[in-house]
Order: structure tokens, then C-alpha cells, then sequence
């Protein structure tokens, strides 16, 4: 009765790579951010929407994203000010796309950003995210943020 072995052998493996299979993204630093970025603006997230992937809108909370779903999560931000606008005008209100791979719900993200004010690094015509991750940041890192923008 080698195959009980074989196969509790197999599943230990595949429980000991399965971590490096999650979801994720190494952090960049602020200044490559910057540096990249498009758009910085500061503005204040109105709304948070949810569509599929032939853009209709999903209402339910528990609506998700991640590998194999073809959802996508918007904030809907109200601009406060631009501090960046290499690419033209930014309008009032614009919608940034979050990174489609991350395993979140609406409910989520509505609780953890609606009515949040930060500082958004972004880049492109979608304004999309400068990078999947630490694109929003605090209010209190204007000035390092700034420092940045004129830095060689």
C-alpha cells in the first residue's frame, strides 16, 4: 500500500509551495513611485464599484475579484488637487482600477476607503494605479512626496 504514502508525500509538497502560488507583489519604493507616476493628486474616495468583464455593474457586496474572475473593483475619486498632471487635464472626478489580481470583496473595499482622502500615485489614460500596491498614500507624506517630484 505504497499510494497512501505517495499521495500524503504529495499534498506535504504541494502545502509547502502552495504559499509561493498566493497572490502578491514585492513593495517598491516610494521614489521609483514617483517617479513613474503620471498623476499624483490628492482626492477623496466618493465611491467604490464593482464591474464584470463586460463592464456592467455589480451591486452585491460580496461581489469578488481575483485570479480567474473577470471583475473589476473602480474608487471613484473626487479630485481635490493636482500636484502632477503630466498627461493632460485631470478631470474633477476619475476612476481608478484596482489591480484585478488581489482577492477582494465590494463590501471590502467600500468599508475600508469610502470617504478616505489620500494622496493617489497614477499613471495612463485609465489613471491606473502606478503600481498594484501602495499607490494611496497618507495625507502626511505630501511633503516627502513633493521632495520627490523635483528630485533628479
Amino acid at each position: 500500500m505504497k499510494t497512501p504514502a505517495i499521495l500524503l508525500a504529495g499534498l506535504l509538497c504541494l502545502g509547502a509551495v502552495a504559499p509561493a502560488l498566493a497572490t502578491s507583489v514585492a513593495p517598491k519604493p516610494l521614489a521609483e513611485m514617483v517617479a513613474e507616476a503620471d498623476q499624483i493628486v490628492r482626492a477623496k474616495v466618493v465611491d467604490v464599484e464593482i464591474v464584470d468583464g463586460k463592464g456592467r455593474p455589480l451591486t452585491d457586496p460580496g461581489s469578488r475579484t481575483g485570479p480567474g474572475l473577470d471583475n473589476e473593483i473602480r474608487l471613484v475619486l473626487q479630485v481635490q488637487e493636482v500636484l502632477r498632471p503630466r498627461e493632460g487635464k485631470v478631470p474633477v472626478t476619475i476612476r481608478v482600477p484596482l489591480w484585478t489580481m488581489w482577492h477582494y470583496t465590494l463590501g471590502n473595499i467600500r468599508e475600508a476607503t469610502l470617504g478616505s482622502e489620500s494622496l493617489f500615485l497614477l499613471k495612463g489614460e485609465r489613471h491606473a494605479p502606478v503600481y498594484p500596491m501602495d499607490f494611496q498614500r497618507p495625507l502626511e507624506e505630501r511633503a516627502q512626496i513633493q521632495s520627490l517630484m523635483v528630485a533628479p
